[in-house]
Order: structure tokens, then C-alpha cells, then sequence
């Protein structure tokens, strides 16, 4: 644990609220950033609507998207060699832009960390419903499953970070092992032809508008959750200097694998006929039963496997958030209590899944599970581009005002710049044109959210009554 987080909880000692117990070693903090992303549910759900705006070109997208993550990971990779905490973002913005700033954050950032358990179990419990009614002929409400899914997340979060950190990475191991062995499948027998063509962006409809368009919305959507190792810093071993590796190193892993799923998929599906792909309602359950008849069953194990790691680490990460909010008196101090045998802050925890199954079931029962998980997935990508945004504008204020003597241009104002830039274009490709309803929902719920931030932040401001800045100051206590 690192001196300035030790210093802080002694301050804090009298509220109980220290993070303890065996600490996560690089490749458990390695995997919480990889399951964030869910990578098998991001593929899955995902690639048909990026081949639908880009047709073969997806795999040109998915290139640009990897480029552009990474800048984006960059940013956070220097914020967490200074600031090692609970808090991720909402730690980094305190520090670079101020308190008011770093409570707007912490608001912001429950945009998408409370949405995204939701986004990749309501269409999970979906599935599974219909998967069970077809195949057993058994009738399960996607509620129920929707409720079981979460209470495991949460029961495994509960008995420690250690744990579900374990479990992250046997089963995140497990999807990317079952669509790496179907890509090689796919590649081995493919329908047409193995060329170089899908690199162009004239394998797009419509040239690079498609491939910029909606199709690199849902190519950052895919990375939404790299920086998910960041909020355990405090449970890392050498955080400053294993959480950046964990952090960069995801990002680029599974943008590879990004690509090359994406490539084998479209030989896979055949080039000719790519249109197709993005039209079907399971096209990788076609493509997988081509390698082997049964084999649909693995996409749909890898999924689970996903929807359930992604849970489960987001969870991790929201949980943290709320635990170091409340350490703060920013949000209620019963948040940063911890386990006395687990040593996880349980109340955080079951807060967060508590929130996350009300919003899942409230959207599932107005608009459905697939339309449920396409207004979610829009709302989680708005929120987690601001908080985004805020880091690449903050890391060169605190560098070159903090750290004048390491500060550079190149990498903190170059690259931060090129990542805002990237952020800006996503974000604006996602609200503009506005979409027809139901789907011009997320973008007016998000700004109802960014206007109640504004009021959440004057509001945590009078109750502190000036206190708010020695609150965290603590909290993001200088090296």
C-alpha cells in the first residue's frame, strides 16, 4: 500500500474504512480492466452493429478504435503511477481540476458504472430466457435470472476482492479462449477467400463515414471499462507501478483480439455476403455451429462468462467509488465502512448491485431486453466519454502544475489532446443525428444527469459548508 494512501488511513482510522487484505498481484489486476470490457459480450452484441455501419471494414474500425483507446489509456495510466486510491477517476479530477470538479465526476462516472452491469445482463437474461424455453421448453422470467445474476455478483464481490479477482481471471480466460479457438476455426475453413481487403475503408457502404460513424461508437463502446484495475490501487501490489500495466496492457490485448475476431469473422461469414452478418439475429451462433454443430453452446457459455465477469468487476469498481466517496463525506459515511472479516466495503457493494437491478428491471419492462440493452449501452458510452473528457483535460494541469520537472509535451498535452479529440467525435457521433425514439433517450437522459451533477455538486458544497476541500484533500493527499 502506498505511503500517502497509509497516511490517509490513519486519518480516517476512527471510521473504520481501510481496504485491507491479501493483496492483487498484475494479472488479477490485469483481468478486472480485461472482464470490464467484457470482451465476449462486446463481440457478441456488438460486432453485428459496427458490420451493420461498416460492413467489412469493422475490421478497419477496430483498428482505429484500438489506436484511439489507447491514447485514452494513456492518460490514466500517468494519473495512477501518482495517485494510486480507491477512487480512479474521481480521485484523478480532485486532484487535477479541484474538489467541485472531482465531485462532479464521481456523479458522472455513476452514469455508466451503475449501467453497465445492467447493459450486459439484461441481454444475457434475455437469451438465456429464450435459449431455456427453446431448447427445454422451460419458461423462466429474464427478472428472475436478471436477480440471480446479480446476487451472485454481489455474494462473490462480498467475500473479498481477492476472490472475484480469481474468478475474473478463469473466466475471462475461458471467453477469450473460446473465440480465439472459433477464429482459428474460421480462418482454417473460411467462406471466401483470406485477403487484406477488410483493412479498406472501401469495404464500408459508405466509405469512412460508416467507419467513423456508428461504427466507431460501438468500436470505443467495445473498450467502455479498460481502466477497471484503477479503483483497486489500494488492494494492488506496487500499484504505481502494476495498475498502468494492467490498465494499458488490457487495452491493447484485447483490441488485438478485437481484430482478429472481427477479421476471421468476416471470412468466417464470407466476404461476399457480409450484409448478411449484420442482419441476422445470432450470427455468431451460425458461424460457431459451422466449426462444430454444437458449438453455439460455447458462445453462449462465453457470454455468460462475460456478462458475468463484466458484473462483477464493474461492481468491484462502482463499489470502490461509492466506498471512497463516502470515506470523504461526499456521499453517506455508512458507504465506507468495511467488512470486519471480508475487509470489502459490503455496504457499497450491495448498494451498487441494488441499483443496478432497479434500473435493469425498470428499463427491461418499458422497452424490452434488446431494445433495453441498446438504450443502455448508448447512456454507459455518453457517461464514460465525460468522465474520459475530464481526465484528458486534467492531466496536463496537474502534471505541469504538481510535477513541473516531469512534465512533457508529448505525453501530456499531445497525446491527451489526440484522445479528447477522438472522445469529442464519439460523442458527438452518438447524439447527432438525433436518433428516432426509443433511441434519443440515452442522450436526453444523460443530459438530465449532467444538469442534476451540477446540483449534486452545489448541494454537496453547502453541507460541507467548506469543508468539502479538506475532505479531499485528504483523499487525494499529495507523494
Amino acid at each position: 500500500m502506498s505511503e500517502e494512501v497509509i497516511g490517509f488511513t490513519r486519518e480516517v482510522g476512527a471510521h473504520e474504512s481501510a481496504l485491507s487484505g491479501e493483496p492483487l498481484k498484475l494479472h488479477h489486476a490485469l483481468f478486472q480492466s480485461i472482464t470490464n470490457m467484457a470482451p465476449a459480450a462486446a463481440i457478441v452484441y456488438d460486432f453485428p452493429l459496427q458490420v451493420a455501419a461498416a460492413g467489412a471494414a469493422i475490421v478497419l474500425g477496430n483498428v482505429i478504435a484500438l489506436i484511439g483507446i489507447v491514447l485514452v489509456a494513456f492518460t490514466v495510466t500517468e494519473f495512477a503511477k501518482k495517485l494510486p486510491s480507491a477512487g480512479g477517476y474521481f480521485t484523478f479530477i480532485s486532484r487535477s481540476m479541484g474538489p467541485t470538479m472531482g465531485t462532479y465526476t464521481g456523479w458522472t462516472f455513476f452514469l455508466y458504472s451503475l449501467v453497465l452491469p445492467g447493459e450486459v445482463t439484461i441481454i444475457w437474461s434475455g437469451i438465456t430466457q429464450g435459449l431455456l424455453l427453446q431448447y427445454w421448453h422451460i419458461h423462466v422470467s429474464w427478472i428472475v435470472l436478471e436477480a440471480l445474476m446479480l446476487a451472485l455478483v454481489g455474494g462473490l464481490s462480498f467475500t473479498g476482492v481477492k476472490p472475484s479477482a480469481r474468478t475474473a481471471v478463469v473466466v475471462g480466460g475461458i471467453e477469450i479462449a473460446i473465440f480465439v479457438v472459433l477464429s482459428i476455426g474460421w480462418l482454417a475453413h473460411p467462406a471466401s477467400p483470406l485477403n487484406l481487403k477488410p483493412f479498406l475503408p472501401s469495404l464500408s457502404p459508405t466509405g469512412w463515414t460508416g467507419v467513423l460513424g456508428l461504427g466507431m461508437v460501438f468500436g470505443i463502446l467495445n473498450f467502455v471499462g479498460f481502466e477497471g484495475a484503477a479503483p483497486l490501487a489500494e488492494e494492488t501490489e506496487n500499484p504505481r507501478r502494476n495498475v498502468p500495466r494492467a490498465v494499458i496492457g488490457s487495452a491493447i490485448a484485447i483490441g488485438i483480439l478485437y481484430v482478429f475476431v472481427s477479421y476471421a469473422s468476416v471470412f468466417g461469414w464470407g466476404l461476399p455476403h457480409i450484409a448478411g452478418f449484420g442482419t441476422n439475429a445470432a450470427p455468431f451462433n451460425v458461424l460457431a455451429s459451422r466449426v462444430w454443430k454444437p458449438a453455439w453452446f460455447l458462445v453462449f457459455l462465453a457470454i455468460t462468462n462475460s456478462s458475468f465477469a463484466c458484473s462483477m468487476a464493474i461492481g468491484n469498481q462502482a463499489s470502490r467509488v461509492l466506498f471512497a466517496m463516502g470515506r470523504a463525506e461526499i456521499l453517506p459515511k455508512s458507504l465506507a465502512k468495511t467488512h470486519a472479516k471480508h475487509h470489502t466495503p459490503h455496504i457499497a457493494i450491495f448498494t451498487q448491485v441494488a441499483l443496478t437491478f432497479v434500473l435493469t428491471v425498470a428499463t427491461g419492462l418499458k422497452w424490452g431486453t434488446v431494445t433495453g440493452f441498446g438504450i443502455l449501452a448508448t447512456t454507459l458510452t455518453i457517461g464514460a466519454i465525460i468522465v474520459y473528457c475530464l481526465g484528458a483535460v486534467g492531466l496536463p494541469v496537474m502534471f505541469r502544475r504538481d510535477y513541473p520537472t516531469e512534465f512533457n509535451v508529448f505525453k501530456h498535452v499531445l497525446v491527451p489532446v489526440a484522445a479528447l479529440g477522438l472522445l469529442v467525435y464519439v460523442m458527438y457521433k452518438s447524439v447527432w443525428p438525433i436518433p428516432a425514439y426509443p433511441y434519443n433517450i440515452p442522450a436526453l437522459f444523460s443530459m438530465i444527469w449532467i444538469v442534476l451533477g451540477v446540483a449534486f455538486v452545489i448541494f454537496v458544497r453547502s453541507r460541507n459548508k467548506g469543508d468539502l476541500s479538506r475532505a479531499m484533500s485528504l483523499f487525494t493527499s499529495r507523494n
